[in-house]
Protein backbone atom coordinates (compact mmCIF):
# COMPACT_ATOMS: atom_id res chain seq x y z
CA UNK A 1 0.00 0.00 0.00
CA UNK A 2 1.05 3.96 -0.15
CA UNK A 3 3.17 5.10 2.52
CA UNK A 4 0.90 6.36 5.12
CA UNK A 5 0.69 10.46 5.80
CA UNK A 6 3.18 11.11 8.79
CA UNK A 7 0.98 12.74 10.60
CA UNK A 8 -1.34 9.92 10.80
CA UNK A 9 1.37 7.04 11.40
CA UNK A 10 2.35 9.39 14.45
CA UNK A 11 -1.50 9.10 15.43
CA UNK A 12 -0.98 5.29 15.89
CA UNK A 13 2.23 4.77 17.11
CA UNK A 14 1.14 7.58 20.28
CA UNK A 15 -1.96 5.25 20.19
CA UNK A 16 -0.99 1.47 19.69
CA UNK A 17 2.74 1.96 21.07
CA UNK A 18 4.53 -1.39 20.86
CA UNK A 19 1.79 -2.58 18.79
CA UNK A 20 2.26 -0.35 15.91
CA UNK A 21 4.70 -2.62 13.48
CA UNK A 22 1.96 -5.06 13.73
CA UNK A 23 -0.68 -2.91 12.88
CA UNK A 24 1.56 -1.63 10.04
CA UNK A 25 2.35 -4.80 8.71
CA UNK A 26 -1.33 -5.88 8.78
CA UNK A 27 -2.16 -2.63 6.70
CA UNK A 28 -0.10 -4.14 4.03
CA UNK A 29 -1.59 -7.49 3.97
CA UNK A 30 -4.49 -8.86 1.38
CA UNK A 31 -7.95 -7.53 3.05
CA UNK A 32 -10.37 -10.11 4.05
CA UNK A 33 -13.48 -10.70 1.71
CA UNK A 34 -16.67 -11.26 3.48
CA UNK A 35 -20.42 -11.99 2.58
CA UNK A 36 -23.58 -10.92 4.55
CA UNK A 37 -26.33 -13.86 3.09
CA UNK A 38 -30.12 -12.65 3.11
CA UNK A 39 -31.72 -14.62 5.33
CA UNK A 40 -35.06 -14.44 3.73
CA UNK A 41 -33.93 -15.95 0.57
CA UNK A 42 -31.10 -18.45 2.18
CA UNK A 43 -31.38 -21.02 4.51
CA UNK A 44 -27.69 -21.70 3.75
CA UNK A 45 -24.93 -19.72 2.62
CA UNK A 46 -24.06 -18.82 -0.77
CA UNK A 47 -20.25 -19.68 -0.32
CA UNK A 48 -19.16 -21.84 2.00
CA UNK A 49 -16.69 -20.26 4.33
CA UNK A 50 -15.37 -19.27 8.11
CA UNK A 51 -18.13 -17.44 9.93
CA UNK A 52 -17.72 -13.79 11.03
CA UNK A 53 -18.21 -14.29 14.85
CA UNK A 54 -20.37 -11.26 15.59
CA UNK A 55 -22.58 -12.27 12.73
CA UNK A 56 -24.76 -15.44 12.30
CA UNK A 57 -25.60 -14.68 8.58
CA UNK A 58 -21.85 -13.54 7.77
CA UNK A 59 -19.18 -15.41 6.28
CA UNK A 60 -15.44 -15.11 4.97
CA UNK A 61 -14.44 -16.26 1.58
CA UNK A 62 -11.29 -18.19 0.90
CA UNK A 63 -11.06 -15.87 -1.96
CA UNK A 64 -12.32 -12.85 -3.75
CA UNK A 65 -14.41 -14.59 -6.76
CA UNK A 66 -16.01 -12.26 -9.45
CA UNK A 67 -19.59 -11.42 -7.61
CA UNK A 68 -20.23 -9.55 -10.92
CA UNK A 69 -20.44 -12.76 -12.90
CA UNK A 70 -22.52 -14.66 -10.21
CA UNK A 71 -26.28 -14.49 -10.83
CA UNK A 72 -26.90 -14.91 -7.40
CA UNK A 73 -25.58 -11.71 -6.39
CA UNK A 74 -27.70 -9.74 -9.14
CA UNK A 75 -30.55 -11.51 -7.12
CA UNK A 76 -30.13 -10.02 -3.74
CA UNK A 77 -28.83 -13.72 -2.25
CA UNK A 78 -25.83 -11.87 -0.13
CA UNK A 79 -24.09 -8.64 -0.18
CA UNK A 80 -20.75 -8.29 -0.01
CA UNK A 81 -19.65 -6.39 3.11
CA UNK A 82 -16.67 -5.80 5.31
CA UNK A 83 -16.79 -8.21 8.16
CA UNK A 84 -15.80 -5.37 11.14
CA UNK A 85 -19.26 -3.40 10.05
CA UNK A 86 -21.20 -6.76 10.40
CA UNK A 87 -20.50 -5.92 14.19
CA UNK A 88 -24.00 -3.74 13.82
CA UNK A 89 -25.61 -7.29 13.58
CA UNK A 90 -24.72 -8.18 17.39
CA UNK A 91 -25.38 -5.00 18.66
CA UNK A 92 -28.85 -4.64 17.00
CA UNK A 93 -29.59 -8.56 18.67
CA UNK A 94 -28.67 -7.19 22.24
CA UNK A 95 -31.05 -3.85 21.64
CA UNK A 96 -33.58 -6.62 21.06
CA UNK A 97 -32.93 -8.24 24.48
CA UNK A 98 -33.59 -5.12 26.07
CA UNK A 99 -36.78 -3.84 24.26
CA UNK A 100 -38.32 -4.41 21.25
CA UNK A 101 -38.20 -2.23 18.00
CA UNK A 102 -40.62 -1.20 16.13
CA UNK A 103 -39.25 1.88 14.17
CA UNK A 104 -35.79 1.97 13.57
CA UNK A 105 -33.71 4.90 11.14
CA UNK A 106 -30.67 4.09 9.55
CA UNK A 107 -29.55 8.16 9.44
CA UNK A 108 -26.50 7.76 6.87
CA UNK A 109 -27.62 4.53 4.71
CA UNK A 110 -26.31 4.40 1.35
CA UNK A 111 -25.01 2.10 0.38
CA UNK A 112 -26.86 0.37 2.51
CA UNK A 113 -25.00 -2.65 3.87
CA UNK A 114 -26.21 -1.97 7.08
CA UNK A 115 -29.55 -1.39 6.54
CA UNK A 116 -29.28 -4.80 5.01
CA UNK A 117 -28.13 -5.83 8.53
CA UNK A 118 -31.19 -4.31 10.32
CA UNK A 119 -33.14 -6.20 7.82
CA UNK A 120 -31.81 -9.24 8.84
CA UNK A 121 -31.45 -9.04 12.12
CA UNK A 122 -34.84 -7.13 13.09
CA UNK A 123 -38.32 -8.98 13.38
CA UNK A 124 -40.31 -8.90 9.81
CA UNK A 125 -42.94 -6.82 12.08
CA UNK A 126 -40.11 -3.74 12.41
CA UNK A 127 -40.47 -1.17 10.20
CA UNK A 128 -36.84 0.44 8.66
CA UNK A 129 -36.14 3.53 7.51
CA UNK A 130 -32.84 4.02 5.30
CA UNK A 131 -32.03 7.44 4.59
CA UNK A 132 -29.20 9.10 2.35
CA UNK A 133 -28.65 12.55 1.62
CA UNK A 134 -26.53 12.59 -1.29
CA UNK A 135 -28.83 12.06 -4.21
CA UNK A 136 -26.03 9.71 -6.34
CA UNK A 137 -25.64 7.26 -3.12
CA UNK A 138 -29.14 7.38 -3.04
CA UNK A 139 -29.72 5.82 -6.15
CA UNK A 140 -27.40 3.02 -5.03
CA UNK A 141 -29.11 2.75 -1.35
CA UNK A 142 -32.41 2.06 -3.47
CA UNK A 143 -30.90 -0.34 -5.54
CA UNK A 144 -29.38 -2.42 -3.05
CA UNK A 145 -32.41 -2.17 -0.85
CA UNK A 146 -34.69 -3.83 -3.93
CA UNK A 147 -31.92 -6.75 -4.06
CA UNK A 148 -32.29 -7.28 -0.46
CA UNK A 149 -36.38 -8.10 -1.58
CA UNK A 150 -38.14 -6.81 2.11
CA UNK A 151 -41.52 -4.68 1.47
CA UNK A 152 -40.67 -2.98 5.50
CA UNK A 153 -38.37 -0.72 4.52
CA UNK A 154 -39.23 3.02 3.72
CA UNK A 155 -36.36 4.92 2.12
CA UNK A 156 -35.71 8.28 2.29
CA UNK A 157 -33.43 11.00 1.45
CA UNK A 158 -33.25 13.81 3.58
CA UNK A 159 -30.68 15.96 5.55
CA UNK A 160 -30.47 14.93 9.15
CA UNK A 161 -32.26 18.44 9.87
CA UNK A 162 -35.34 17.40 8.27
CA UNK A 163 -36.17 14.75 10.78
CA UNK A 164 -36.75 17.15 14.16
CA UNK A 165 -40.54 16.87 13.31
CA UNK A 166 -39.64 12.74 14.06
CA UNK A 167 -38.26 13.82 17.75
CA UNK A 168 -38.82 10.59 19.67
CA UNK A 169 -40.01 8.45 16.64
CA UNK A 170 -37.04 5.71 16.74
CA UNK A 171 -36.44 2.73 19.27
CA UNK A 172 -33.32 2.39 17.42
CA UNK A 173 -30.96 5.08 14.86
CA UNK A 174 -28.11 3.90 13.49
CA UNK A 175 -25.51 6.60 12.90
CA UNK A 176 -22.94 5.33 10.43
CA UNK A 177 -21.21 8.74 10.25
CA UNK A 178 -18.65 9.99 7.27
CA UNK A 179 -15.54 10.08 8.29
CA UNK A 180 -12.22 10.68 7.72
CA UNK A 181 -12.03 7.10 6.60
CA UNK A 182 -8.83 5.59 8.37
CA UNK A 183 -9.86 2.00 8.42
CA UNK A 184 -10.10 1.85 5.05
CA UNK A 185 -6.24 2.63 4.02
CA UNK A 186 -5.83 -1.07 3.23
CA UNK A 187 -8.81 -1.38 0.51
CA UNK A 188 -8.67 2.00 -0.68
CA UNK A 189 -5.47 4.13 -1.67
CA UNK A 190 -7.54 6.62 -2.31
CA UNK A 191 -8.34 7.20 1.29
CA UNK A 192 -4.85 7.13 2.29
CA UNK A 193 -4.44 10.15 -0.29
CA UNK A 194 -7.08 12.02 0.69
CA UNK A 195 -6.74 11.76 4.63
CA UNK A 196 -5.16 15.11 6.57
CA UNK A 197 -5.64 16.17 9.86
CA UNK A 198 -7.89 19.39 8.34
CA UNK A 199 -9.99 16.62 7.11
CA UNK A 200 -10.38 14.99 10.00
CA UNK A 201 -11.48 18.19 12.01
CA UNK A 202 -13.90 18.65 9.26
CA UNK A 203 -15.27 15.23 9.40
CA UNK A 204 -15.88 15.36 13.64
CA UNK A 205 -17.11 19.00 12.90
CA UNK A 206 -20.13 17.32 10.73
CA UNK A 207 -20.35 14.42 12.57
CA UNK A 208 -20.99 16.83 15.51
CA UNK A 209 -23.67 17.93 13.70
CA UNK A 210 -25.43 14.94 12.59
CA UNK A 211 -25.45 13.86 16.30
CA UNK A 212 -26.96 16.70 17.53
CA UNK A 213 -29.80 15.93 14.97
CA UNK A 214 -29.85 12.09 15.48
CA UNK A 215 -30.23 11.97 19.15
CA UNK A 216 -33.57 13.87 19.57
CA UNK A 217 -35.07 11.18 17.03
CA UNK A 218 -34.64 8.16 19.71
CA UNK A 219 -37.85 7.20 21.87
CA UNK A 220 -37.43 7.11 25.47
CA UNK A 221 -35.21 4.13 26.51
CA UNK A 222 -34.20 3.63 22.75
CA UNK A 223 -31.23 3.22 21.93
CA UNK A 224 -28.61 4.82 19.14
CA UNK A 225 -25.19 3.01 17.91
CA UNK A 226 -22.73 5.39 16.56
CA UNK A 227 -19.92 3.84 14.26
CA UNK A 228 -17.06 5.12 11.80
CA UNK A 229 -14.69 3.60 10.16
CA UNK A 230 -11.99 5.58 11.48
CA UNK A 231 -9.46 5.57 14.34
CA UNK A 232 -8.56 8.62 15.89
CA UNK A 233 -10.26 10.11 18.98
CA UNK A 234 -12.05 13.48 17.73
CA UNK A 235 -14.23 11.36 15.18
CA UNK A 236 -14.47 8.46 17.78
CA UNK A 237 -14.26 8.83 21.88
CA UNK A 238 -14.16 12.50 21.80
CA UNK A 239 -17.07 13.05 19.45
CA UNK A 240 -19.27 10.59 21.66
CA UNK A 241 -17.90 13.00 24.67
CA UNK A 242 -19.07 15.70 23.28
CA UNK A 243 -22.76 14.61 22.21
CA UNK A 244 -23.22 12.85 25.99
CA UNK A 245 -22.69 16.55 27.56
CA UNK A 246 -24.41 18.45 25.00
CA UNK A 247 -27.35 15.44 25.67
CA UNK A 248 -27.67 14.47 29.61
CA UNK A 249 -30.70 12.59 29.15
CA UNK A 250 -28.61 9.86 27.26
CA UNK A 251 -25.59 7.80 28.26
CA UNK A 252 -23.51 4.90 27.46
CA UNK A 253 -25.08 0.90 27.20
CA UNK A 254 -22.71 -1.67 28.39
CA UNK A 255 -22.33 -4.41 25.44
CA UNK A 256 -20.40 -7.37 26.50
CA UNK A 257 -18.15 -8.62 24.06
CA UNK A 258 -16.21 -12.15 24.08
CA UNK A 259 -12.28 -11.33 24.66
CA UNK A 260 -11.47 -13.82 21.90
CA UNK A 261 -12.54 -11.82 19.18
CA UNK A 262 -10.53 -9.39 19.56
CA UNK A 263 -11.81 -5.98 19.79
CA UNK A 264 -10.44 -3.10 21.68
CA UNK A 265 -12.09 -0.99 24.23
CA UNK A 266 -12.26 2.41 24.74
CA UNK A 267 -13.42 4.77 26.50
CA UNK A 268 -17.13 4.74 24.89
CA UNK A 269 -16.96 1.87 22.82
CA UNK A 270 -15.51 -0.49 21.12
CA UNK A 271 -12.21 -0.26 18.73
CA UNK A 272 -11.42 -3.25 15.39
CA UNK A 273 -7.74 -3.00 14.57
CA UNK A 274 -6.63 -4.87 11.39
CA UNK A 275 -3.79 -6.55 13.22
CA UNK A 276 -6.19 -7.81 16.06
CA UNK A 277 -9.73 -8.91 14.31
CA UNK A 278 -9.72 -10.04 10.46
CA UNK A 279 -11.65 -7.28 9.29
CA UNK A 280 -10.68 -3.35 8.87
CA UNK A 281 -10.67 -0.81 10.91
CA UNK A 282 -13.86 0.33 12.42
CA UNK A 283 -15.32 2.13 15.73
CA UNK A 284 -18.86 1.94 17.36
CA UNK A 285 -20.56 3.37 20.66
CA UNK A 286 -23.49 2.20 21.72
CA UNK A 287 -25.91 5.16 23.64
CA UNK A 288 -29.28 4.64 25.26
CA UNK A 289 -31.93 7.81 25.92
CA UNK A 290 -32.42 7.13 30.34
CA UNK A 291 -36.18 8.07 29.95
CA UNK A 292 -38.20 5.21 29.83
CA UNK A 293 -41.35 6.46 30.07
CA UNK A 294 -43.42 5.68 26.83
CA UNK A 295 -43.10 7.93 23.63
CA UNK A 296 -45.79 9.23 21.46
CA UNK A 297 -45.95 8.13 18.13
CA UNK A 298 -45.88 10.60 15.31
CA UNK A 299 -49.54 11.73 14.40
CA UNK A 300 -51.32 10.46 11.26
CA UNK A 301 -51.20 12.96 8.54
CA UNK A 302 -52.49 12.85 5.08
CA UNK A 303 -49.93 11.79 2.40
CA UNK A 304 -49.19 14.23 -0.40
CA UNK A 305 -47.97 12.52 -3.31
CA UNK A 306 -48.70 8.72 -2.05
CA UNK A 307 -52.32 7.98 -1.94
CA UNK A 308 -54.64 4.29 -0.42
CA UNK A 309 -54.72 2.62 -4.30
CA UNK A 310 -58.41 2.20 -5.89
CA UNK A 311 -59.96 -1.28 -5.73
CA UNK A 312 -59.19 -1.90 -8.87
CA UNK A 313 -55.49 -1.58 -8.46
CA UNK A 314 -55.06 -3.50 -5.34
CA UNK A 315 -56.94 -6.63 -7.50
CA UNK A 316 -54.51 -5.99 -9.85
CA UNK A 317 -51.37 -6.08 -7.69
CA UNK A 318 -53.13 -9.45 -5.68
CA UNK A 319 -52.06 -11.27 -9.19
CA UNK A 320 -48.45 -10.54 -8.31
CA UNK A 321 -48.20 -9.86 -4.70
CA UNK A 322 -48.87 -12.41 -1.50
CA UNK A 323 -50.65 -10.12 0.36
CA UNK A 324 -53.87 -9.81 2.99
CA UNK A 325 -56.39 -6.67 3.12
CA UNK A 326 -55.59 -6.25 6.79
CA UNK A 327 -51.60 -6.59 6.38
CA UNK A 328 -50.79 -4.60 3.44
CA UNK A 329 -51.27 -1.55 1.85
CA UNK A 330 -51.25 -0.30 -2.06
CA UNK A 331 -50.49 2.93 -2.22
CA UNK A 332 -50.61 4.99 -5.16
CA UNK A 333 -48.77 7.76 -7.46
CA UNK A 334 -50.30 9.99 -9.73
CA UNK A 335 -48.68 8.61 -12.59
CA UNK A 336 -49.98 5.42 -11.80
CA UNK A 337 -47.23 3.99 -10.20
CA UNK A 338 -47.97 1.40 -7.14
CA UNK A 339 -45.93 0.54 -4.20
CA UNK A 340 -46.34 -2.19 -1.35
CA UNK A 341 -46.48 -1.61 1.80
CA UNK A 342 -47.49 -2.79 5.64
CA UNK A 343 -50.27 -1.60 6.90
CA UNK A 344 -48.11 -0.57 10.56
CA UNK A 345 -45.72 1.05 8.53
CA UNK A 346 -48.89 3.82 7.03
CA UNK A 347 -48.44 6.36 9.84
CA UNK A 348 -44.39 6.59 9.91
CA UNK A 349 -45.02 6.96 6.25
CA UNK A 350 -47.23 9.66 6.72
CA UNK A 351 -45.22 11.75 8.87
CA UNK A 352 -41.86 11.05 6.82
CA UNK A 353 -43.38 12.68 3.46
CA UNK A 354 -44.83 15.61 5.16
CA UNK A 355 -41.40 16.02 7.25
CA UNK A 356 -38.80 14.93 4.30
CA UNK A 357 -38.42 16.22 0.48
CA UNK A 358 -38.34 12.78 -0.64
CA UNK A 359 -39.52 9.14 0.56
CA UNK A 360 -39.99 5.78 -1.60
CA UNK A 361 -42.34 3.40 0.75
CA UNK A 362 -41.82 -0.10 0.30
CA UNK A 363 -41.50 -2.46 -3.05
CA UNK A 364 -42.55 -0.67 -5.87
CA UNK A 365 -45.00 -3.14 -7.85
CA UNK A 366 -45.61 -1.75 -11.18
CA UNK A 367 -47.72 0.79 -13.59
CA UNK A 368 -51.01 0.08 -14.32
CA UNK A 369 -51.60 0.27 -17.94
CA UNK A 370 -55.64 0.25 -18.43
CA UNK A 371 -56.37 -3.07 -16.61
CA UNK A 372 -52.94 -4.31 -16.73
CA UNK A 373 -49.88 -4.47 -14.34
CA UNK A 374 -46.48 -4.16 -15.70
CA UNK A 375 -43.96 -5.22 -12.93
CA UNK A 376 -41.00 -3.41 -11.90
CA UNK A 377 -38.03 -4.59 -11.50
CA UNK A 378 -37.79 -4.34 -8.05
CA UNK A 379 -41.20 -7.02 -7.64
CA UNK A 380 -38.52 -9.59 -9.16
CA UNK A 381 -36.51 -9.35 -6.32
CA UNK A 382 -39.18 -9.37 -3.75
CA UNK A 383 -39.60 -12.09 -0.93
CA UNK A 384 -43.58 -10.95 -1.34
CA UNK A 385 -43.88 -12.06 -4.52
CA UNK A 386 -46.94 -14.56 -6.05
CA UNK A 387 -45.64 -18.17 -6.42
CA UNK A 388 -48.66 -18.00 -8.89
CA UNK A 389 -46.34 -15.99 -10.76
CA UNK A 390 -45.14 -17.65 -13.97
CA UNK A 391 -41.19 -18.60 -13.73
CA UNK A 392 -38.43 -19.55 -16.05
CA UNK A 393 -35.82 -21.27 -14.53
CA UNK A 394 -32.19 -20.37 -16.14
CA UNK A 395 -29.04 -22.15 -16.17
CA UNK A 396 -26.12 -19.71 -15.02
CA UNK A 397 -25.15 -19.66 -18.71
CA UNK A 398 -28.49 -18.40 -19.37
CA UNK A 399 -28.88 -16.41 -16.18
CA UNK A 400 -25.58 -14.24 -17.58
CA UNK A 401 -26.98 -14.01 -20.64
CA UNK A 402 -30.24 -12.17 -19.21
CA UNK A 403 -28.10 -10.30 -16.82
CA UNK A 404 -26.29 -8.97 -19.85
CA UNK A 405 -29.35 -8.44 -21.99
CA UNK A 406 -28.00 -10.28 -24.82
CA UNK A 407 -29.96 -12.59 -26.91
CA UNK A 408 -31.36 -16.26 -25.75
CA UNK A 409 -33.84 -18.11 -25.61
CA UNK A 410 -34.21 -20.40 -22.08
CA UNK A 411 -34.42 -23.86 -22.74
CA UNK A 412 -36.74 -24.32 -19.86
CA UNK A 413 -39.47 -21.86 -21.51
CA UNK A 414 -42.69 -22.88 -22.11
CA UNK A 415 -46.05 -20.63 -22.35
CA UNK A 416 -46.12 -17.16 -23.35
CA UNK A 417 -46.35 -13.74 -21.42
CA UNK A 418 -44.41 -12.33 -18.42
CA UNK A 419 -42.02 -14.59 -16.34
CA UNK A 420 -39.66 -14.36 -13.94
CA UNK A 421 -36.82 -14.83 -14.73
CA UNK A 422 -35.04 -16.98 -11.72
CA UNK A 423 -31.46 -18.79 -11.16
CA UNK A 424 -31.30 -21.34 -8.35
CA UNK A 425 -35.29 -20.45 -7.52
CA UNK A 426 -33.79 -16.48 -7.14
CA UNK A 427 -35.60 -13.83 -8.90
CA UNK A 428 -33.17 -12.37 -11.24
CA UNK A 429 -35.94 -9.99 -13.78
CA UNK A 430 -38.95 -9.87 -15.69
CA UNK A 431 -38.98 -11.29 -19.24
CA UNK A 432 -42.03 -11.71 -21.80
CA UNK A 433 -41.89 -15.16 -23.62
CA UNK A 434 -43.62 -14.84 -27.20
CA UNK A 435 -43.21 -17.89 -29.58
CA UNK A 436 -39.82 -17.22 -30.86
CA UNK A 437 -38.33 -14.87 -28.84
CA UNK A 438 -38.02 -13.34 -25.54
CA UNK A 439 -38.36 -9.57 -24.09
CA UNK A 440 -35.71 -8.87 -22.04
CA UNK A 441 -37.23 -6.10 -19.44
CA UNK A 442 -33.73 -6.27 -17.34
CA UNK A 443 -33.29 -2.61 -16.45
CA UNK A 444 -30.54 -1.17 -18.99
CA UNK A 445 -28.07 1.07 -16.49
CA UNK A 446 -27.78 -2.49 -14.44
CA UNK A 447 -27.00 -4.84 -17.39
CA UNK A 448 -23.58 -7.15 -16.54
CA UNK A 449 -21.51 -5.72 -19.01
CA UNK A 450 -18.21 -7.96 -18.47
Amino acid sequence: MHNLPEAFARQMQDMLGADFPAFESALSSPPPVSINYNRAKLSAHAHSGEPVPWNPTGRYLSRRPSFTLDPLFHAGAYYVQEASSMFIAYLAAHIQSERPVDFALDLCAAPGGKTAILLNQLPESSIVVANEVIKTRYAKLRHNLAKWGRSNVIAAQADSKHFAPLKGQFDLVLTDAPCSGEGLFRKSPDAVQEWSEGNVQLCSARQGRILDNALPLVAPGGYLIYSTCTYNHYENDGRVRQALSAHDEFELAAVPVPQDWGLTATECGYQFFPHRVKGEGFYVALLRRKEANAGVRAPKVALSYFAPAPKQSRQAVAHWASLTDDDWAVLATPKQGLYLLPQRAMQMCSALAKALPRVDPGTPVGTLKGQQLVPAHELALSIHLSEDVPRCEASEEEALSFLRKAPFMPAAAKAKGWHLMTYQNQGLGWAKLLPNRLNNYFPNELRVRM
